[in-house]
């Protein structure tokens, strides 16, 4: 089933990186001041993603406060769905919201 003069995958993996590192080690001494730029970006990167790991740690409210906000905030949804439909039931305000609603309908489907 496996043909031995054909070579392996990790065989063709272990090519690929050899050849990848072989590149790397060309262009840094080609090249030295991008190969030290580019490795500057990288530390730069890695410590402000722990700086900023380390500052969050502490401001993250618990599992039940956050639970606690959000139903708020979904109680405020219903509070404010409520006055909607509220406001629909004047005559109004209903043949206000349609005329707008129709405009945007005309203006949407219209060129």
């Amino acid at each position: 089933m496996n043909d031995t003069s054909e070579p392996s995958m990790m065989e063709l993996i272990f090519d690929q990186l050899e050849e990848l590192i072989v590149t790397l080690v060309e262009e840094v001494r080609e090249r030295p001041g991008v190969a030290a730029a580019i490795l500057a970006g990288v530390v730069g990167a890695l410590v402000g993603s722990a700086l900023a790991a380390r500052a969050a740690r502490g401001r993250h409210a618990s599992a039940p406060k956050q639970i606690a906000k959000k139903a708020r905030g979904v109680a405020y949804g219903g509070d404010l769905l409520n006055v909607g439909m509220r406001l629909l039931q004047n005559p109004l305000v209903r043949s206000y919201a349609a005329t707008l609603v129709s405009k945007q309908v005309k203006k949407r489907f219209t060129m």
